[in-house]
Order: C-alpha cells, then sequence, then structure tokens
C-alpha cells in the first residue's frame, strides 16, 4: 500500500501522495491510523530531541546539607527539601499535562527546589507539617500549572499557581489533616526555562547571588526572595496582625513577637498549619486567625551563569544566624561547588549559639555556564580506549559512617563524623585555591595541560598530612594518583563521584564527592 514505509519527514512535508484521495477511501484503507503514528513518533522524536537540547542549554548541579539535630531516637526531621532537575519528567510519570505555550513553550526546562522548616512556626517546632507539605507539593503545584489556560502561561498567572500551592497545602491541613497541630515554612525556587519563580512564607528563605559591577570591580550581592514577609517587626506585617486582634510587642533579647487574645505568642507572622492561629479554619473553638499562608512571590530572569551565579534555599535558624551577606561570602569562596558551600553555611549556623538543638539545612543550585564542559583530551598515547576515561588524583579523607573506617596510611581506625570529614576537605580547597592564585601556567594549552599532570607543592603537603588512601604513599607525581579511570570504574565509586569527575576540566579541583571510601577532593589531570 502507499503508506507502507512511508518517512515520517516526508508525511509532515507533504501529503505522502495522498492528494485528492477521498477521506472516506483513506479511513477505509486504514491508511489515517498509520499515518497519525508516524506523525506521533517523528513529534515525540522532535520533542526529545528539543528536551536535550534545552537540558543541555540549562544546567544545574544541586547539593544540601543539614546539620545540628541529631535525627535518631526515633525523632523525624524538622526540615524537609525537595530537589527536581526535571519537573517535565515528573509530570509526565503522574500524567501530567503541563502548559504548552507562552513561558512553557517549546518545552522550555523545568525545574523545582523546596525546603519546608518545621521551626519556622507559630509555637513548639514540629515535624508533621513540614513531612506532610514535601511529600504534597509537587502533585498540589503540578495541578495547579497544567490549570492554566492557552493565554495564561505567563509570569503573573505563574506566580499566583505559587500562591495558590501554598493556600492548598494551608487548606489541607486544617481541613483534612486532623493529627497535625504543628506549623511550617516554606520555600520554593521553580524554573521555566530562563525565569525563576520563588515563593517564601515564614522565617525560611531564598537568596540569590547576582554579580554586578565592571569586570575589574566585580563584587557579588545577595537578593533575599523572602525578605518582606513572615516577621512580626514588619510594618506590614504588623497592621495586619493588630488589626486582626493581635498585640505586637518586643520580648527580652530584642525580638518582635506577637501575642494572640488567648495569650499564646509567635514569632511568625505566617506559616502552613499552626491550626490553632488560623481562626475558625483551624477547627479550635475561640481560636483567632493572625498568621496567613500567603507566600510572598517574586519572578526574575536569569542571566544564567553571568549575572546570577547561584541559589540558596536555607531553613529558619540558617537565615537567622548567617545573614546573606555571609551566605555570599562563602558561595563566592566555593564557587561551583555547591556541596563545599551547603556545608560551610550549615556548619556556620549550627556553631552559632542561637541555633541550639535546632536544625541546620542549607541547599544550593549552582548555575552550570552553558558552555562548561570538561576540556581537553588524553595525550595520544591513551587515545584509545582512555579515550572515554579520566585521569585523576585525589584527596580522601574517612568518616566513622563509610565503608571501612580504617586509616591504611596511618594504620588506626577513624572515628570523625562525616561533617567534620568535609570541613577538613572545605580548608583543604581554600589552601589549593590561595596557592593557584601564585601559579602562573604556561598560555600554550597543550604545554598547561602538562603542567596539571605535575602535582603542586600544597597538593603534596596537603596529600601526605590528610589523606587516608593508600595512594597517598607513592612518591613524587604519582602522589594520590588514581590512574585512569573508565566510566564502569567511575560508577563503581558511587553517583555522587562519578558526577562530580565526570563534570571536571583538565587541572580542575572538583567539589567535595563522597563514596563508600568516604569524602574525596579531586583532580582531574587528564
Amino acid at each position: 500500500m502507499a503508506h507502507q514505509g512511508v518517512s515520517a519527514a516526508s508525511i509532515v512535508s507533504s501529503n505522502a501522495g495522498y492528494s485528492g484521495t477521498p477521506l472516506w477511501k483513506l479511513k477505509q484503507q486504514g491508511a489515517l491510523a498509520n499515518i497519525s503514528k508516524v506523525v506521533d513518533e517523528f513529534e515525540e522524536q522532535k520533542q526529545a530531541a528539543l528536551e536535550e537540547e534545552n537540558s543541555e542549554a540549562l544546567k544545574v548541579s544541586v547539593d544540601a546539607v543539614s546539620l545540628g539535630r541529631v535525627d535518631g531516637m526515633g525523632e523525624k526531621p524538622l526540615v524537609r527539601h525537595i530537589i527536581v532537575k526535571d519537573l517535565r519528567k515528573v509530570a509526565a510519570r503522574s500524567k501530567v499535562q503541563l502548559p504548552a505555550g507562552g513561558l512553557f513553550e517549546n518545552r522550555a526546562p523545568c525545574m523545582l527546589f523546596a525546603l519546608f522548616d518545621g521551626q519556622s512556626c507559630a509555637e513548639a517546632p514540629g515535624p508533621l507539617s513540614a513531612e506532610w507539605c514535601a511529600k504534597q507539593v509537587i502533585s498540589k503545584l503540578l495541578r495547579n500549572l497544567s490549570a492554566l489556560p492557552p493565554g495564561y502561561e505567563n509570569a503573573t498567572f505563574v506566580k499566583a499557581t505559587l500562591t495558590k500551592t501554598f493556600e492548598d497545602l494551608d487548606k489541607e491541613i486544617l481541613r483534612g489533616q486532623p493529627a497535625i497541630h504543628d506549623g511550617c515554612g516554606g520555600a520554593v525556587a521553580m524554573m521555566v526555562g530562563d525565569r525563576l519563580f520563588t515563593a517564601v512564607c515564614g522565617k525560611c528563605d531564598v537568596v540569590l547571588c547576582e554579580a554586578g559591577g565592571p569586570p575589574q570591580r566585580l563584587r557579588y550581592v545577595p537578593i533575599s526572595m523572602g525578605a518582606n514577609q513572615g516577621r512580626c517587626h514588619l510594618e506590614s506585617e504588623q497592621k495586619f496582625l493588630t488589626e486582626n486582634g493581635g498585640v505586637v510587642f518586643k520580648a527580652e533579647g530584642g525580638a518582635t513577637l506577637v501575642s494572640s487574645p488567648s495569650g499564646a505568642v509567635s514569632a511568625v507572622s505566617r506559616s502552613l498549619g499552626d491550626r490553632a492561629w488560623k481562626g475558625p479554619d483551624g477547627g479550635v473553638p475561640g481560636a483567632t486567625k493572625l498568621l496567613r499562608a500567603s507566600p510572598e512571590t517574586r519572578v526574575t530572569e536569569l542571566s544564567w551563569a553571568e549575572r546570577h551565579q547561584f541559589l540558596l534555599l536555607v531553613s529558619a535558624p540558617v537565615a537567622g544566624a548567617v545573614n546573606p551577606e555571609e551566605c555570599i561570602t562563602v558561595g563566592t569562596e566555593f564557587l561551583g561547588k555547591p556541596r563545599a558551600i551547603s556545608g560551610e553555611i550549615a556548619a556556620k549556623a549550627a556553631e552559632s549559639p542561637s541555633t541550639a538543638n535546632a536544625q541546620c539545612t542549607a541547599v544550593v543550585v549552582h548555575f552550570v555556564p552553558k558552555d562548561d564542559k570538561p576540556a581537553g583530551a588524553p595525550p595520544a598515547k591513551k587515545a584509545r580506549k582512555e579515550a572515554e576515561s579520566l585521569r585523576l588524583r585525589h584527596i580522601l579523607v574517612k568518616h566513622r559512617d563509610c565503608g571501612s573506617p580504617f586509616d591504611p596510611v596511618k594504620n588506626r581506625p577513624v572515628t570523625r563524623s562525616r561533617e567534620e570529614a568535609e570541613a577538613i576537605l572545605r580548608q583543604a580547597l581554600r589552601e589549593l585555591a590561595a596557592e593557584a592564585k601564585t601559579i602562573k601556567l604556561p598560555g600554550d594549552i597543550s604545554k598547561a595541560k602538562m603542567a596539571a599532570l605535575q602535582p603542586t607543592p600544597k597538593y603534596c603537603s596537603l596529600c601526605k598530612e590528610l589523606s587516608e588512601c593508600s595512594t597517598a604513599q607513592k612518591g613524587g607525581g604519582m602522589m594520590g594518583d588514581l590512574g585512569w579511570l573508565s566510566q564502569d570504574q567511575l560508577s563503581k565509586f558511587g553517583p555522587s563521584f562519578a558526577e562530580v569527575a565526570k563534570g571536571l576540566g583538565v587541572g580542575q579541583w572538583s567539589d567535595v564527592a563522597g563514596s563508600e571510601h568516604g569524602v574525596h577532593i579531586l583532580q582531574r589531570i587528564a
């Protein structure tokens, strides 16, 4: 038959030889069904290629660290975070159709990062609201996005879907989850193409790092996305609280609080849950509605990895102990290393006297430069199988929870925590970065690559002092050398290690990477 063997391209570019054939005849021959199937397959291929192209254009590296609260003795975490690098895949698995026009046109990449904090609440911290919101937010957001009618897929209405998602979460806790009495704050960052949509409720925060000034005097500034809500000292918040029967006052120590007619006291002006502060909706007799669940929403057009470098989501204790400027300072010190950034910020917050028994969580989203690809091919003599391999040197620091908590170099057991091990490697990265500023590499690219093969004096010193891998005992230029690692060998170290290693250019030092052996920093040398 005429339709057999017809390519999708020919069907799309012409009428595939059916010009003038009556429609009833095509249906009778079964040609329309077959043509539709081929066209559908062609469209799926085009969409898949478009998604792959989009994902290559806008990439992120993400990590999170949570410190300070021992997750044991049956305790649930007070903070929950969510990392979704491809929201379209989640929508497809959930059988939800995202909008196709406006900001979503051409299947623009969609990502979602969220944090819910049971410490950003009216009264005693609790884990239940945060846990429930983290489990429900994706489905509710997808449902609200899918409800956008054609022509409404713009920034104004996408922001409105975030507001509605927060309100839906709050209503369902109050009306459908009678066992949940605690509350939480929420911080959500959603990217649609190069548009960043943020929604913040309570004292947790989203902070965007923005670069400004001329290249010779470049400076980084923080943009706090939740600064205008959630805190009782803000004039707009005080107005709502007092108009609805609350009494705003300064407590001992300077904190601004609100008191309800029943005498209960809250340090936040907005939250999800907290039914005793939500009036009749909360189901608590005599309760007055003083707290709102509506978030502060913003939209930012991102200058991907140029003016905008990274994004932070932090829990309330972190936001209270480490101000946005300090967060940005840490972020620029470890630029491009989200694990090191999140670990350092969480550690700073956990060390503060104000965060005793608190859970300090930081999520870092680094915007990977669009042309940031591992540079440099292996030398010609290694160009066979090693063309797909990497040669790495490393420093390994073990911890008590790794597969083998024993140091073969110093022949002793390892008792340090993972947090302590990562802190050691962050300090090593600082020292290596300081040394790098004093080294002048050859201008010729090939010579620069050859120079990267040789370990620096600082590396040799740190490897000998810190590394708990037998490779640290090698001499000269082989110190810490893991040799050539194929893709299969990399994968055996675990996904974190492999992902970090594959993203390295020749001579570049990695972020902190975990494996069953402990935590590493890696340098690609070929």
